[in-house]
């Protein structure tokens, strides 16, 4: 995917790249080189970092962060209050 973005990233961030993409899905791995990219030209990089995919892991969730978080917050969130409103449960 790097080849095709044309994006030039260090060895060590392929390594944290790889690492993230066995633990979630190849699929959001391959979305955070594009944005890794474009953190790493903002700071005027000449390559992406393992501080690049840092960044954007802390920023993109994935699914089972995602689902997580949904869970951890989800009395904030306006789909509770219609359904209290609503006086149902589920």
């Amino acid at each position: 995917r790097c080849e095709e973005e044309d994006v030039e990233m260090t060895e060590d961030a392929y390594a944290v790249l790889t690492r993230i993409g066995l633990e979630t899905s190849l699929r959001y791995a391959m979305q955070l080189i594009t944005a890794a990219s474009l953190v790493a030209r903002k700071r005027k990089g000449a390559e992406v970092g393992v501080e690049d995919i840092k960044r954007v892991y802390s920023l993109f969730l994935d699914e089972s962060r995602s689902t997580q978080y949904m869970r951890e917050y989800q009395e904030a969130f306006l789909f509770n209050e219609l359904r209290e409103h609503l006086g149902g449960t589920g």
